[in-house]
């Protein structure tokens, strides 16, 4: 495995933050990864970001909406971080969110679902879900398009996005970056990257504990009807030990007539989108990914 310099900024810079003051070993985590979040680089500015807050009868789900410019109506991406299922907010993924308003020209909207393991399997999902039916249902008031929508998440957001586009029929596309969608850990990239760079084998059981014990009905794989998916494109990244799941899901997806657009960048390790402000990969790849959402929504 060949560590290239910028990676191995981000691994030198990932070893240096220091959360041992922090008791509980969850809230730890948490804290952790808020700390990478200048790895994305500046805050770009956006022509208008809001923050709101969906009120159902249950539960308040917030999300941000980012707009790159000023016309009435746009086509719109809705977003789901990742984090592990357990981790992650609107802040852990705000820059990179930022940089793909501008670059693809929609609206961005970022949902801050519920976490395990307080909120276990299938809370998060459902939050998900809800809030892209109720913005589906809003479209006229938020200046979108509802007839050119996307779901969109990295990691265990492409877990979710992917959940989501399954059970709602306005979405045209799906954007996976390097998801989580076997939760049996069998595939060789597990074995080859147990021990990371940034996710272990160790770190993987875990979140999956944390989040279902229900791992067959939460796990993409498992799905044996994906003919009514969208056009599709995943990310994945060679040193990740997500790689060939994600993979597997792909040719899953083409078996079942999806139109699947893969693309593996070479050298790079989970999380890379979210370094862009370190790791050159990163901002292609949101380019990359920007491009392929004005292929699919802006006409």
């Amino acid at each position: 495995m060949e560590i290239l310099p910028q990676v191995q900024d981000v691994l030198t810079f990932i070893h240096s933050v220091n959360v041992t003051h922090i008791e509980d070993k969850l809230q730890a985590s948490r804290a952790f990864y808020e700390k990478l979040i200048p790895l994305a680089g500046e805050q770009e500015a956006v022509f208008a970001v809001e923050d709101k807050t969906i009120e159902f009868t249950d539960r308040k789900i917030n999300i941000r909406i980012y707009r790159p410019d000023n016309k009435k109506t746009l086509p719109a991406v809705v977003y789901f971080h990742g984090g592990g299922f357990f981790k992650g907010s609107l802040a852990t993924h705000d820059r990179p969110l930022r940089q793909l308003a501008n670059l693809s020209g929609v609206v961005i909207i970022s949902v801050d679902y519920r976490l395990a393991p307080e909120y276990p399997f299938p809370h998060g999902l459902n939050d998900c879900v809800d809030t892209t039916a109720w913005i589906i249902n809003h479209a006229e008031e938020l200046g979108i398009d509802s007839h050119y929508m996307a779901v969109a998440g990295d990691s265990a957001g492409g877990t979710l996005a992917t959940a989501v586009a399954g059970k709602l029929n306005n979405i045209l596309c799906q954007i996976l970056i390097y998801p989580a969608t076997d939760s049996s850990f069998a595939t060789p990239s597990w074995s080859e990257f147990a021990e990371g760079p940034i996710l272990t084998l160790k770190q993987a059981i875990q979140l999956w504990e944390y989040y279902t014990e229900d791992k067959i009905n939460a796990a993409p794989i498992f799905n044996d009807d994906l003919s009514g998916m969208p056009d599709t494109f995943i990310i994945t990244a060679e040193y990740d030990p997500l790689r060939d799941e994600a993979m597997a899901y792909a040719k899953k997806l083409r078996h079942a007539n999806v139109q699947v657009t893969e693309k593996l960048y070479p050298k790079m390790i989970h999380g890379f989108m979210q370094m862009g402000g370190v790791i050159d990969q990163g901002k292609e790849a949101i380019a990359t990914i920007a491009e392929y959402i004005r292929y699919k929504l802006v006409k």
